[in-house]
């Protein structure tokens, strides 16, 4: 009998992959790194209302901690709007705005 079909033979002498399967193992190997968003509590939350409250009123930068799955990241702009029926903050910096979800916001300052 051939050396292939012995044991692991088979799948040793066969080392190709596909793209989906390449991509599905680089996709899992992501997940293991995927953090779970911290919940803030009341005091937080206030810091952040006051913070946001400030840079409306007082057309001030901020900066905005915004959380990810993988890494947080810091969005520093002037507060233009606060939807409170979507639940979001639209940030404006130089010529560009972002909205921000409130559930995503970590921490703000001013």
């Amino acid at each position: 009998m051939s050396k292939k079909l012995q044991g692991n033979g088979v799948y040793e002498s066969s080392r190709f992959i596909i793209p989906q399967h390449k991509e599905a193992a680089i996709r899992q190997a992501q997940e293991v790194h995927r953090r779970k968003k911290p919940s803030l509590d009341e005091q937080q939350w206030e810091m952040v209302e006051q913070a946001l409250s400030e840079s409306i009123r007082e057309h001030v930068p901020i900066a905005i901690h915004v959380f990810g799955a993988f890494e947080n990241r810091e969005v520093t702009g002037m507060v233009t709007r606060v939807d409170t029926y979507r639940k979001q903050v639209k940030l404006s910096f130089e010529d560009d705005y972002e909205w921000i979800k409130y559930e995503d916001i970590i921490a703000a300052e001013a």
